[in-house]
């Protein structure tokens, strides 16, 4: 209880310490306070894969970044990852060390994990804390997220550009949709996987997640009314697959993983209408549902290329 107390008491010094110096650069308000930044960071390490995204996406490569792994493996965006970039360990525990010998100006990080350890990354650089599930809207967050990013990294004309081509892709996709008559109709939208334990499983998005918003915003209509979760799904076990009313069932899913095919579950699977009818849509299993402008972008285009085959 006195650690956590004496954490807590560091971070609020730091932050305090932060905010009564002067400040010869930049404040920036963020997650947890109020940062100053000098100049344009050029040696950058993220945290958090979304935050890498961004960074490639305003054409800067990270020096470092947690579980790049990982990030290879989950997350489809059209601008590679430098071999360079140095691995600084997982998101939920980086390392101070690796990460303090990159010499870095500027750290990105999400109070979702970085919420006991931000006095430490301070006291190496500048940092910034996110927080995606702040409340509202997380499409807006993702957006304006983007956009202090850019800003900071001297980068706004790009960070443009990309929102412009997402809501110019967005708003295809919705004239497309609406143009073959199927503007309006219902979806549900699900990543499923085989929890610990050997437990399939679903997450459902739900109204509140970027997923959801984003397909809102080419015309579709959420069909999964459950409660909105903290982070924008809730879970539900493949039993329940029968109990969905939705024409449209969109998903996400490991090819070595796929919980829909697996024998236990196909003919369940095979009788629901929205297979029978042709309207489950695979999309590509590195569809990354927790990204930026980017990762939005590739679940556009999957939208389309599924739902109109273009």
């Amino acid at each position: 209880m006195r650690r956590a107390a004496l954490l807590l008491l560091l971070g609020l010094g730091g932050s305090a310490l932060a905010q009564s110096a002067p400040c010869t650069g930049k404040l920036v308000p963020h997650a947890l306070g109020q940062t100053c930044v000098k100049g344009i960071p050029k040696r950058v390490v993220a945290l958090e894969w979304t935050y890498a995204e961004n960074l490639l996406a305003l054409g800067v490569q990270p020096v470092g970044m947690a579980d790049i792994a990982g990030y290879r493996e989950w997350v489809r965006i059209p601008v590679p990852l430098a071999a360079g970039v140095q691995d600084v360990g997982t998101r939920q525990q980086p390392s101070l060390e690796k990460i303090r010998a990159l010499r870095p100006d500027l750290i990105l990080t999400a109070k979702l994990r970085s919420g006991q350890n931000y006095a430490q990354l301070a006291a190496i650089a500048p940092t910034l804390v996110f927080d995606s599930y702040a409340g509202g809207s997380q499409y807006a967050e993702m957006r304006s997220t983007f956009t202090t990013m850019a800003g900071v990294l001297g980068r706004p004309g790009t960070a443009r550009q990309v929102l412009t081509n997402l809501d110019a892709r967005l708003a295809r996709v919705r004239s497309d949709l609406k143009a073959a008559g199927r503007g309006g109709e219902t979806f549900v939208f699900a990543q499923a996987f085989t929890a610990r334990g050997g437990t399939p499983t679903m997450r459902l998005f739900t109204k509140n997640s970027l997923v959801s918003e984003l397909l809102e915003r080419v015309g579709l209509v959420n069909a999964w009314n459950a409660p909105s979760g903290a982070y924008g799904f809730s879970e539900l076990g493949l039993e329940g697959l029968a109990a969905l009313k939705t024409r449209n069932f969109l998903y996400v899913a490991q090819k070595e993983d796929n919980v829909f095919t697996a024998p236990a579950t196909a003919p369940l699977w095979r009788g629901l209408p929205f297979v029978q009818g042709g309207r489950a849509y695979a999309l590509d299993e590195r569809t990354w549902t927790f990204g930026g402008p980017l990762s939005a972008l590739e679940l556009a285009r999957g939208i389309s290329q599924g739902m109109l085959g273009r």
